[in-house]
């Protein structure tokens, strides 16, 4: 396990649109970043409202002394975050469109299955008529199972890209059991982009 830090720090050039980020643990210091400065404040709403108050340094500390979260990993997967957003915001954004194709879905089959118990217990109907509509419900039924055929081969094809993206997230250093340090981030610093994941 690793131990907590102190504080980190946002150190800010004469100009303001460079930094260095520096952690600080025991009597200890560590350069962890360097970079622009404008990723950083686009993604944490602390940092946002310490840079409008002027000043050439900016200090995150954790919000209570029982932070286990607030580590020297912690914030090297924010920095991998703030310089490639889109890895797991790629992930997230495949994982809700399958999950509304699979609803939608599901919502089609309650329409077809009451349909179909409507349509038995309304009693005999003309001959005529009776064939007419069974042409049409044909039609009808023939269109649905290529719209079926076509979501359930669009999210086998998103399986596929979610498995690439998180491939990639691991690749990056985003496992599953280290992102409640990363949500825990967020929630203290204002990482809004970042909890959306």
């Amino acid at each position: 396990m690793e131990a907590p830090l102190d504080h980190a720090l946002f150190q800010l050039t004469p100009t303001r649109t460079r930094c260095d980020l520096v952690i600080f643990y025991g009597a200890k210091s560590e350069k962890l970043a360097s970079g622009l400065f404008q990723p950083f404040v686009s993604h944490l709403k602390s940092v946002k409202d310490e840079i409008s108050r002027g000043g050439y340094s900016i200090t995150l500390r954790p919000p209570t002394q029982m932070a286990p979260w607030f580590t020297k990993s912690t914030f090297q997967r924010f920095v991998r975050f703030v310089s490639t957003p889109a890895v797991l915001e790629r992930f997230v954004s495949i994982e809700k469109e399958i999950l509304q194709i699979e609803s939608s879905v599901q919502l089609e089959e309650g329409v077809v299955s009451a349909n179909q118990s409507t349509r038995k217990s309304t009693g005999s109907l003309e001959k005529r008529g009776e064939l007419e509509e069974a042409g049409d419900v044909v039609k009808n039924e023939n269109s649905k199972v290529c719209l079926r055929r076509l979501l359930e081969t669009r999210v086998a094809l998103l399986r596929k890209q979610q498995a690439m993206a998180y491939a990639r997230g691991l690749v990056a250093g985003f496992e599953i059991y280290n992102m409640d340090d990363l949500i825990s981030f967020s929630d203290a610093f204002g990482a809004s982009r970042l909890r959306v994941i």
